[in-house]
């Protein structure tokens, strides 16, 4: 989901990154990129527990595969 704001103060933009923080669970890890050339900042969610379950699986195939 994105949502875009444009021409917003600095009160405004706190308050919709704490809104974000806010609602997302305890224990959330995010990847957060700043651009000040471009002049924007990114926040995303990371599911550290889908990856980690796909690197398992990834191992348990190549144990299978191996003779």
């Amino acid at each position: 989901m994105s949502i875009e704001y444009t021409g917003i103060n600095k009160q405004t933009a706190e308050g919709e990154i704490k809104n974000f923080l806010d609602s997302c669970p305890e224990g959330a890890i995010f990847k957060m990129v700043i651009n000040s050339k471009r002049g924007y900042l990114r926040i995303k969610i990371k599911n550290p527990g889908k990856s980690r379950i796909r690197r398992l699986i990834g191992r348990i195939r190549r144990k299978k595969s191996t003779p």
